[in-house]
This record gives structure tokens, C-alpha cells and sequence, in this order.
């Protein structure tokens, strides 16, 4: 008699996927699952997983196996790039080895992306902040970014030489940029989170928190952000338009964006009877619950977890925290699926009664330090990027009948 539950590996197997695409189909509802008691495990319905299998022998079975994989690649499935960067592995996120939530504990952006950007002895922030002149835009967050970052571009003839060393430096101006972005202040030399958190009203203590998440944020492997920064960097592109792209991208509400779908989940909350009140009526109408849950790490965020345990320790009781923990606690319960970075930025945004502008400034900022890595190694490649499309539409015809007389 076949087994009603299969565990991750063996439900990885059976599908012929990493566990990384195994936890894809979970957190998009394909896949039930359910916890192990007293653990942090969980087992796969097996039935969904034979599904899946029986639909993706239908749709790929007569296709090779170089094509199946290509079919696959683009959605959290086989490695399509080589990179020295970051490694996302059983749970955890390492930066150049070095793990990411013990960065995050006392290292500054800055410092990070040193390590990131492989800059050792040499201090790529040394140079002082870029001089861009006078400039005023009505805009605010990234749009004012996007606004800044052109003009910024035309006076750094710097950018186009790609040589790491140089890369490096403009990649120090541009975070310093972009931190201008989100503050409408000049580019400065003080520490970013201390930027961020006078400019947001925040304390010592807010500092540390925003210090802590800009890392946290730094970099995230090959997402679509990054993906696209990579694209770009391998036309040869100067740093500046390939941060530029990458803003575009994380904008999106699949993205860096869904920060602004979670602080709509919390001011629901807000306004209703209980966080449980909330979740049950977005489950019952089969919505999505934004900030819970990530193919990567089926079993917990170690972003959002780390940062959540930061929360703690320094806010101690905090109606704002209390409120977010709740909703974290009754979501999980329902669903199965913890809470991610994006809930975590929120959260830090509400304890703390940051701008609603602050997660994706944070995600944005600290982000940027791993685009600017990619980058750099995408420029040391001599190939563009450039997939191919499998045609599926109508087959060309020896002789075509016109389409008007």
C-alpha cells in the first residue's frame, strides 16, 4: 500500500527536483503538507506529489532532457549560473561563506559589502560621498532614486571602466545615492543605518535594528532582481544602469514590492477583531496571506526569524510587536508557512513606527550591495546572457493564403 506522506526527500525524489522546487510547489498550494510533531520538519502529501508527477510527464515526456531542464530553470529549479557569492543551503544564507545572520548581529552595510564585493585590505567608501550637485524632485523612495540615479551617471565617467577595483568604488557611491534617495538629503559618509534612522526619527536602538536589516537584505542569491541585474551587467552596462534595472525589478509585489501588500495585511489588522479574525477571512475567500512562507526555506526565514528575535530582545513589550507575533502565530497555525523578510521589514517598520516608506527603502539600499557583487562578477564573463525562447505558436506555411484581398 502506497504511503499517504512522504518526506522531503523522498518527495524531491519522486519528482525528480530539488527540495528548493519541491518547497516552490508548496508554498504555491500545489503541495499539501503537514508538521512533524516536535520538530521543524514537515511530510508532503503524496498524492500531490504523484500529481505533479503525472502533469509533468504528460507536458515534458517527449521532450529532452536538456529542454526539461530549461523549462524548469526560471522557477527556483536547476542552477543556471555559476557564482561565487551567496549560498542558500538546508535553511541558512552564507555570504561569501560567512553566515548572514551572524553578519547581521554586528556589521555594518558597508562592511558587508566589502566581503561581498572582495575589496580585503582596500576600503572602497575611503573616496568620501559623490558630489552630484543640486537636486530636487518631487518624487520620494525609488521613484526618486530613478530620478536621481541618471544624473548621477552622467558626471561618473569612472562607471565605465569595469575593472572590480572601480566597480567597487562606484558601487559605494551608488549605495551612498541611493540612501540620498530615500533620505532627499546629500549624499553623506556617516554609516547608512544612521542615516536611514535619524532621518526616519529612530534612536540608537532603531539604528542597530535598521543596521541588523540592511544585511540581512544585502544579497539573495539569484532572484529576479539580481537576474535582471546580471542581464544588464553582461551588455556591459555601467554599475549605474544595471542598479538601475534592478530597481525596476524589485519594485514588483512579487518582489521587494510585496513590503507594501504585508503592511496592508497588518493595517487589516489593525481594524479588525483579532489577527485570527483577519487570516480566517482571507483564507476563506482562498487569498494568499503576503509575507508567509518561501520556497527556499520551507521551514523558516532565517532573515525574518533573526530579526524578529533582535525585535524582542531590544523593544521587550511593544504593542506594535505584540500585534505582528500574533499574526505571525495564528498564520503559521493555519497555514503551515512561516513568515519571511517581507514581514519581517514590516514588522521592523511598525515596532519602531518607522515611514511606510522604510521596508522597501531597507530591502532597496541593502540590496544594492549584492547587485553591485553580481555585477562585478558578471563583468570578469565574456558571454552575454541571452536565452532562447521554445516557439510554441503557429508553424511557418510554404504557401500562405493573405490576410486580406
Amino acid at each position: 500500500m502506497a504511503k499517504p506522506y512522504l518526506n522531503a526527500r523522498e518527495a524531491a525524489a519522486e519528482l525528480n527536483v530539488s527540495r528548493a522546487t519541491l518547497y516552490a510547489y508548496v508554498s504555491r498550494g500545489m503541495i499539501r503538507s503537514e508538521p512533524v510533531e516536535g520538530s521543524r520538519s514537515r511530510l508532503y502529501r503524496a498524492d500531490d506529489v504523484r500529481a505533479i508527477r503525472a502533469r509533468k510527464t504528460a507536458e515534458f515526456g517527449t521532450k529532452s532532457g536538456s529542454e526539461t531542464i530549461a523549462a524548469t530553470a526560471l522557477t527556483h529549479g536547476t542552477p543556471i549560473l555559476d557564482s561565487a557569492i551567496t549560498l542558500i543551503a538546508d535553511g541558512e544564507l552564507y555570504y561569501r561563506g560567512r553566515d548572514a545572520t551572524e553578519l547581521a548581529r554586528g556589521s555594518s552595510l558597508e562592511s558587508v559589502a566589502g566581503l561581498l564585493w572582495q575589496c580585503d585590505e582596500t576600503d572602497p567608501f575611503a573616496g568620501g560621498a559623490p558630489d552630484i550637485g543640486a537636486f530636487s524632485s518631487p518624487l520620494s523612495g525609488i521613484a526618486r532614486c530613478q530620478a536621481l540615479l541618471p544624473s548621477a551617471a552622467a558626471q561618473d565617467l569612472r562607471a565605465y571602466s569595469l575593472e572590480a577595483g572601480n566597480v567597487a568604488r562606484t558601487g559605494a557611491d551608488l549605495l551612498r545615492l541611493l540612501c540620498a534617495g530615500f533620505t532627499g538629503k546629500k549624499p553623506s559618509i556617516e554609516p547608512i543605518h544612521a542615516q536611514l534612522s535619524a532621518h526616519w526619527g529612530g534612536d540608537s536602538t532603531a539604528a542597530k535594528l535598521i543596521r541588523a536589516a540592511l544585511v540581512l537584505c544585502a544579497d539573495h542569491e539569484l532572484n529576479a532582481s539580481t537576474f535582471t541585474v546580471r542581464c544588464v551587467a553582461s551588455t556591459r552596462a555601467t554599475p549605474y544602469g544595471a542598479v538601475m534595472a534592478g530597481l525596476s525589478a524589485l519594485q514588483g509585489p512579487r518582489h521587494g514590492g510585496q513590503t507594501a501588500r504585508v503592511a496592508a495585511l497588518f493595517d487589516e489588522v489593525v481594524h479588525a477583531e483579532s489577527p485570527l479574525a483577519v487570516v480566517a477571512a482571507r483564507l476563506r475567500r482562498g487569498e494568499r496571506l503576503p509575507g508567509f512562507g518561501h520556497p527556499l526555506y520551507p521551514e523558516g526565514d532565517p532573515r525574518c526569524r533573526l530579526l524578529r528575535r533582535l525585535l524582542a530582545t531590544a523593544l521587550g513589550s511593544n504593542k506594535g510587536l505584540a500585534m505582528a507575533e500574533e499574526l505571525a502565530a495564528a498564520a503559521t497555525a493555519n497555514t503551515g508557512l512561516w513568515p519571511n523578510v517581507d514581514f519581517s521589514l514590516v514588522m521592523l517598520q511598525r515596532s519602531l513606527g518607522l515611514p511606510a516608506m522604510a521596508p522597501m527603502g531597507i530591502f532597496a539600499i541593502g540590496r544594492c550591495a549584492g547587485w553591485i557583487a553580481h555585477a562585478q562578477e558578471q563583468y570578469l564573463r565574456p558571454e552575454l546572457i541571452r536565452p532562447r525562447a521554445r516557439y510554441i505558436g503557429e508553424q511557418p506555411q510554404l504557401a500562405r493564403t493573405p490576410l486580406s484581398a
